[in-house]
């Protein structure tokens, strides 16, 4: 069975975030001294936190699953969602958390029931509650993370999120690119492909493809080595025209589908 017509599988290349957790957590600890936010965080508590104090607060999904009616996420999309919308719009947050929440330092972590959260400050509130800019990302085939890249044979999708440094860009686009060209390649072993191990020199392609044709033009391989080579050992150049051949005939037969 040829490589067109294996089982590959799709997966999700989960990485870090292109926002480093140290900025996030930096970010966080001078919003949460911010007494403004303060006054925002509490008048929005006392409108809506009796409201969470029965069922769970919308972040603490063990209890949001297990308590929450339809009738409930009904209510709260409709009533409470836009104003954290607009508060985290307000300070350009993607969550709305108490000020008196600490983070880890270490991994930027906070562990809510079974999950972990990070600071609200680590993405922006456009990819949290604005929903009409998230359903066109997802038309258009984001998922709006942009901490995730997806790989289905040999293609993969990477997202960016352009509001951040270009150094971190490029060192997630680097970590991005060496773990699914990992991924590949334990793929293609398990699908029983072996996988080329040496790097691609397409300066060789152009010495193959010259020395085959001045062969096909029946020049001998001395006169091709001398035409080639003219300034190396005359031993070491004729065995490199005949290595050059076999190499170009095994391209010509069929391994120049393994070019990449």
């Amino acid at each position: 069975m040829d490589r067109a017509h294996l089982p590959y599988r799709q997966e999700f290349i989960y990485t870090q975030h292109p926002l480093p957790p140290s900025v996030a957590w930096y970010k966080w600890e001078f919003l949460r001294r911010n007494p403004s936010y303060g006054r925002d965080y509490k008048t929005f508590t006392d409108k809506f936190g009796e409201w969470f104090r029965q069922r769970g607060y919308w972040y603490d999904y063990d209890r949001r699953e297990n308590e929450w009616s339809k009738a409930d996420e009904d209510y709260f999309y409709a009533e409470i969602a836009p104003e954290i919308a607009r508060l985290c719009r307000k300070w350009q947050i993607g969550n709305l958390f108490p000020r008196g929440w600490r983070f880890s330092r270490k991994n930027g972590t906070r562990r809510i029931g079974s999950r972990e959260l990070g600071p609200p400050t680590g993405i922006a509130p456009e990819l949290n509650w604005d929903f009409t800019y998230m359903q066109q990302l997802l038309e258009m085939g984001f998922t709006g993370t942009a901490n995730s890249a997806f790989r289905y044979r040999n293609m993969l999708k990477v997202e960016f999120d352009l509001d951040r440094p270009l150094k971190d860009l490029l060192k997630y686009s680097q970590y991005v690119l060496v773990r699914a060209i990992e991924n590949y390649k334990e793929e293609l072993q398990g699908l029983g492909f072996k996988t080329p191990k040496s790097r691609r020199r397409l300066e060789d392609y152009d010495t193959h493809l010259k020395i085959w044709d001045l062969s096909q033009k029946k020049k001998t391989v001395m006169r091709i080595a001398q035409i080639v080579f003219p300034n190396e050992d005359p031993d070491s150049s004729l065995q490199k025209v005949r290595d050059h051949l076999r190499a170009t005939q095994k391209l010509i037969s069929g391994g120049y589908a393994e070019i990449r």
